[in-house]
């Protein structure tokens, strides 16, 4: 590796301590610490594979022409801000990253896979879990395991993607929820969990469904991973510290609160575990050499936050408004459809989210039902996306057919869909919107 490619790591845990620093110490770094985290950008788009970097310079070629266009109207004042929109989302998943430090579960390697119905449910409910906190790599150490036996089945491709995309609806370890809280951080937590999991224990009802009635695949065949749950207690944990954290600090963002206490939770758990000079070498060695591979979401983030920012600025100088005065479960459920279709048409989550969050805030939409909409289409559109990390792993490291994928992911979404409108309309009128 090169000096140019291990300044990467460093530099976004600067960009870390920088952004934490200045949410509890307000101090004028906010340029410093998002030039430091372009910085970082910047130098691992060179590492990026060549699909990667097609796809980043294409947003931003759309990112450039909507500020030429806002620049053409006169809307050009929030375009360095636009820089920086999506600074605490990066934040947040820097700290997260550091979990796989101590979270990944021990592969039992000499431990026979489990079959039957029970092998089904435990898999699943442990790559969900694992999942919600460590995020792909779950399912990479699931599914890792099981092509040692034989090819993955239907079932089980079924079982990786949705278990592990349905956290999306509550995890707050999840980019999904750092992209949603960017624009609704007075949204009600506790509203927004206790849907999440409603609607994540509802995806897991419909594949468990689905298995039941496959006449090709028996579950009582189904091969799972051997899950130990007891390792669950550092999802636990983290959910713990994280509202302790929060009562203490009201004042602090969400996002940095989750960050902070996942990253001083992963050194604790290192120190003890490794003792301080091993444990200070794993972790330095994780900054410097793991950390950087978060650079595929990295240079999204930082693109779509001057995406969203430059084509909210452009439809507000062109005059174009959002077609709807008013966000209620009708329009939300409409929004999201739409947000679906550009996920199927390969839009990421995180754009759409970033577009329509600056669009949207001019009716002044109530910012829970903002939030929960926002979930719910980051969980069926990265089931389905053909971008999407998950599927693109799946397709990439194990062979199986992004066409296979989509088909049956995409029956499965939209069943959650229409569960996600009717969702959608009860929790408007509870809100009184």
């Amino acid at each position: 590796m090169s000096l140019f490619k291990k300044a990467a790591g460093p530099l976004l845990l600067l960009s870390f301590a920088l952004t934490v620093f200045s949410a509890f110490m307000p101090a004028a770094l906010t340029w410093v610490q998002g030039g430091v985290m372009w910085l970082a950008g910047i130098i691992l788009f060179f590492d990026l594979a060549a699909r990667q970097k097609k796809i980043i310079l294409t947003i931003s070629l759309l990112a450039i022409s909507s500020w030429v266009v806002a620049w053409q109207t006169g809307e050009i004042s929030h375009i360095v801000n636009a820089l920086l929109a999506n600074q605490l989302m990066i934040v947040m998943l820097i700290g997260v990253q550091f979990l796989q430090l101590v979270a990944l579960p021990v592969d039992e390697k000499t431990e026979p896979l489990p079959t039957g119905r029970k092998a089904f449910i435990r898999t699943y409910l442990g790559v969900h879990f694992f999942g919600s906190v460590i995020n792909i790599s779950s399912v990479l150490l699931v599914a890792d395991r099981l092509v040692k036996e034989a090819k993955l089945s239907m079932n089980q491709q079924k079982l990786l993607t949705r278990a592990f995309t349905s956290g999306a609806h509550w995890s707050p370890f999840f980019a999904a929820f750092a992209a949603a809280l960017v624009f609704t951080s007075e949204a009600s937590l506790p509203v927004v969990f206790g849907v999440g999991l409603s609607m994540a224990s509802l995806a897991f009802f419909i594949t468990l469904f689905e298995a039941n009635k496959n006449k090709s695949e028996a579950l009582n065949n189904f091969v799972g991973y051997p899950m130990h749950f007891e390792a669950l207690w550092l999802p636990v944990g983290l959910v713990i510290i994280v509202s302790a954290a929060h009562y203490i600090f009201p004042a602090i963002n969400m996002l940095v609160l989750i960050a902070l206490s996942s990253l001083l939770m992963s050194v604790v758990v290192l120190l003890i575990r490794q003792g301080l000079a091993e444990g200070c070498s794993d972790f330095t060695g994780y900054a410097l050499n793991k950390l950087p591979q978060m650079k595929n979401e990295l240079l999204l983030f930082l693109i779509a936050g001057v995406l969203g920012s430059g084509l909210a600025a452009a439809l507000d100088g062109l005059s174009i408004a959002i077609p709807f005065d008013h966000f209620d479960g009708l329009v939300a459920s409409a929004i999201l459809l739409f947000m679906f279709l550009l996920a199927v048409l390969g839009v990421h989550p995180v754009i759409s989210i970033a577009v329509i969050g600056h669009w949207i805030a001019t009716v002044e939409p109530n910012q829970t039902l903002l939030a929960i909409m926002f979930l719910m289409s980051w969980a069926i559109g990265v089931s389905t996306s053909p971008i999407s990390g998950i599927n693109l792993a799946l397709h990439g490291r194990y062979g199986v057919s992004g066409q296979q994928i989509f088909k049956w992911n995409l029956s499965y979404a939209l069943k959650m869909y229409l569960f996600d409108c009717v969702v959608l309309m009860i929790v408007a009128h509870l809100l009184g919107v």
